[in-house]
């Protein structure tokens, strides 16, 4: 009965809260205040259509509201909060759940779910991007989807070449990287039929193709990380084992680097910390956190080894944890270089050798 009653007596201390599922074609949304679930329906995936809902049940209330991150990416985000509708973005991962809910997984029970915890305030909201920087970070990640496309169509054409038995010339055979000799001499090479040449050409047309589409695609992921943030990338570019791309995916990935307070935060959001298990005497850290930016992770990894073979100073931090884990000493030299690249980009002052004996606090602080 008091559910019912508070459609009509809402005032303005009263806060709304609203837990939204969202999928493609409906939203399920559950609404709560006061410890009570006041309603709970389906519809259209509309944000004027929630906002016109609210104003008509619960007028003059306030409104916050919440939903998982997923295929809608956060234009929803900003059309709720245009509307005066406070919202945050909440990983699903962040959702508590106890064994029965997931068990029992259901539209009504996360929205449900959402709803109830962000009224007891258990939820806190991802870091969400500018419409600007997340466009950026698209254009990154097209090159990446495009390098992939591009090693996919080598793979592609050297399958055809093994499966056809078709030797290759030594001075080829024990690279990788096919070059634009390789090419030239594959377009000489004649199979039995017309058909088998054919296929020939269109795997050497289509490396062609991707190989001009990843050119394209950084040249202008260049041009636009220039024109925002010219000097931090210039400033990245002078960090031992950091080049071009890495210092691009950093900018385009992360935006404002002070919005991470201290290293570990930072180096969270890498995915460069262990993953710790630790139940009384026994610690255990058997891997690296999964839950990171698998986007920057490899190539700051990559980073690390070119790193530790350009400079003294980062090669005597490697051998300094390296007799312990090879592998271990790698990340953190990794979380070293992050943690340098996000200072002199925040600093604009290109590296000295004065950044690599800093500790992670001091680079974080500066």
């Amino acid at each position: 009965m008091r559910a019912k009653n508070l459609k009509n007596n809402s005032s303005p201390e009263f806060n709304f809260y609203i837990g939204l599922d969202v999928h493609k074609k409906s939203w399920s949304v559950t609404i709560r205040t006061l410890g009570l679930e006041v309603a709970h329906f389906t519809q259209k995936p509309n944000p004027s259509q929630l906002l016109g809902y609210l104003k008509k049940n619960f007028p003059e209330g306030q409104y916050f509201c919440a939903y998982e991150a997923g295929f809608s990416g956060t234009s929803l985000h900003f059309a709720l909060n245009n509307l005066g509708i406070q919202n945050i973005v909440v990983n699903a991962a962040d959702i508590p759940q106890t064994n029965k809910q997931k068990n029992s997984k259901t539209d009504l029970h996360d929205s449900r779910s959402i709803a109830k915890y962000l009224e007891k305030g258990l939820l806190s909201g991802i870091h969400v991007l500018s419409i600007e920087q997340q466009e950026i970070r698209a254009l990154f990640r097209c090159r990446e989807a495009t390098v992939k496309d591009t090693s996919r169509a080598i793979n592609r054409l050297r399958s055809f070449l093994y499966f056809f038995g078709i030797e290759v010339p030594d001075v080829f055979k024990d690279k990788t990287y096919i070059s634009k000799k390789f090419t030239t001499w594959l377009s000489t090479v004649k199979l039995s039929t017309s058909e088998g040449n054919e296929s020939l050409k269109e795997y050497i047309n289509q490396l062609h193709y991707h190989r001009n589409q990843v050119l394209l695609v950084t040249k202008q992921l260049r041009k636009s990380i220039l024109e925002r943030f010219d000097e931090s990338f210039t400033c990245m570019l002078s960090v031992p084992g950091i080049g071009p791309v890495t210092a691009m995916g950093i900018l385009s990935e992360t935006g404002d680097l002070n919005r991470f307070k201290n290293p570990d935060e930072y180096a969270s959001y890498l995915g460069l910390i262990p993953a710790e298990h630790r139940s009384g005497e026994f610690t255990n850290m058997p891997t690296l956190q999964p839950r990171c930016n698998m986007h920057l992770r490899p190539l700051l990894v990559e980073s690390a080894w070119f790193a530790i073979k350009q400079c003294p100073t980062i090669l005597a931090y490697y051998k300094k944890h390296a007799g312990k884990n090879s592998k271990k000493a790698i990340i953190k030299v990794a979380r070293k270089i992050a943690l340098i690249a996000k200072s002199v980009s925040i600093n604009k002052t290109p590296y000295d050798s004065y950044y690599g004996i800093l500790s992670n606090e001091k680079l974080c602080s500066n």
